[in-house]
């Protein structure tokens, strides 16, 4: 009798389990089943199997009906009779986790609001006129892109096969380069420098964007974007707000990055080349619709340095808990930890510039302090660092050095004018710095 109470019930185990691989039950009613069987299951069933089906800290929700499908899965599959999933649970979960990042990013910007508003109202008084760009129109295949090449292997082996897929991948990316990000960087005033980098300066800020590449997979491995003074070596804290750089559109564009990265399987056939166009899109669509119109709003040092600002870019820093993770969506900020003294630099310049002059050479002097060592090593080892744009600390600190050096003249007239003299040297140097100009020596 009992065997065979014991065989039922392991019937009706199995009748459960192909109801959940079938995507038939729902969360609240599995949670239920699974508590009022529990004791038998837990004789059924290994150890193993029940934290597969059942983790720990198991909540009635899709994405943990996700796991128990995928644990359930495993179970026929040691049964020797695997079993097809339905991926309900899968697009439940999905649409569980749009829900929950949608209510996470209101409840943000609602945290946000004073600075946001404080932000707002100082644009008001500084309006910027807005750019007009059917960007839209340029999402999509490139209007002059090849065919797809045929190859005569599905997978690149040998040198010779590598080069020729790697000079493939190089051509899609130089067409959509033409295509999508050459027409919106002219739009907004940036000229090009070099192949992948765009730049512009506009009363004393400089505008770059840059894909980083090609380097171990011969394609791009990044995309590096900043908004600073043109004295300044750009570390990108003081840009523009979190949820714009790291947020939404920028996951999204870095969801399938290695579309544009490299080729180590398969060649560049008519599928890849789609995916590369629509991660150009992406790209597009987080340049056009995120970075360049917060940009737009910025067109002098007064509001980079605006305390509006500042304060909005701070607030805007961390992000809300990560629905899936429950860690920070994005964390802009360095946590306190200023290695570089970048920012002593960058606002004891602005101090100098601003009359501040005290404050200014305080923080310059602290700049100065934290780079001594290494600029006593460059002095000895690489007395040419300095003038070299591949080493932004021996940079930063020998301009640091520079404005440092004002402070010894006692007269405030003479004083102020080699302050000014100082900024035009370093910008003029700088300017080579961000691709805006040809070498400079000083």
């Amino acid at each position: 009798m009992g065997l065979y109470i014991e065989m039922n019930y392991e019937h009706e185990l199995k009748l459960v389990f192909l109801k959940v691989a079938a995507g038939e039950m729902e969360p609240q009613a599995w949670a239920q089943w699974w508590k009022d069987y529990r004791s038998q299951l837990e004789k059924l069933l290994t150890r193993g199997d029940i934290g597969r089906i059942m983790p720990d800290l198991w909540e009635p929700n899709y994405a943990f009906m996700l796991k128990t499908q995928k644990g359930i899965a495993y179970y026929f599959h040691t049964q020797g009779r695997p079993v097809k999933c339905s991926d309900y649970y899968e697009k439940k979960a999905q649409e569980e986790e749009t829900e929950k990042r949608r209510q996470a990013m209101e409840e943000f910007h609602r945290q946000t609001t004073q600075a946001r508003e404080r932000w707002e109202g100082y644009l008001a008084m500084h309006p910027t006129e807005a750019i007009t760009f059917p960007w839209r129109s340029l999402l999509g295949t490139p209007p002059a892109q090849k065919p797809p090449q045929i190859f005569p292997y599905k997978n690149p082996a040998g040198l010779d096969a590598w080069k020729e897929t790697n000079t493939e991948l190089k051509l899609r990316l130089k067409e959509n380069i033409q295509a999508k990000i050459v027409p919106l960087a002219k739009a907004y005033g940036m000229k090009r420098s070099g192949t992948q980098r765009f730049v512009k300066e506009i009363n004393g800020l400089v505008l770059c964007i840059q894909f980083i590449g090609y380097f171990r997979g011969g394609g791009y491995e990044d995309l590096w974007y900043s908004i600073g003074p043109v004295y300044d070596i750009h570390t990108g804290i003081h840009d523009i707000p979190g949820f714009i750089a790291k947020g939404e559109l920028f996951r999204k564009m870095k969801s399938n990055w290695g579309i544009i990265e490299y080729v180590t399987e398969g060649v560049v056939d008519a599928e890849r080349i789609r995916k590369i166009n629509d991660q150009f899109d992406k790209i597009l669509i987080f340049l056009a619709d995120g970075v360049f119109p917060e940009w737009k709003k910025i067109e002098s040092l007064e509001t980079y340095f605006a305390p509006e600002r500042m304060e909005y870019v701070k607030a805007t820093e961390v992000g809300p808990a990560d629905p899936r993770t429950g860690r920070a969506m994005w964390d802009k900020g360095r946590n306190g930890n200023d290695p570089w003294c970048a920012d002593a630099y960058l606002f004891g310049v602005w101090d100098l510039l601003s009359g501040r002059e005290t404050e200014g050479y305080r923080q310059l002097a602290e700049c100065v302090e934290k780079g001594s060592e290494y600029m006593q090593y460059c002095r000895k080892e690489q007395p040419g660092a300095y003038n070299d744009k591949r080493d932004p600390m021996a940079v930063l600190y020998y301009n640091a050095e520079l404005f440092l050096k004002t402070g010894q003249i006692a007269d405030s007239e003479q004083r102020r004018r080699a302050i000014r003299n100082t900024y035009e040297d370093v910008c003029h140097f700088m300017r080579y710095y961000h691709g805006l100009s040809k070498k400079v020596e000083r």
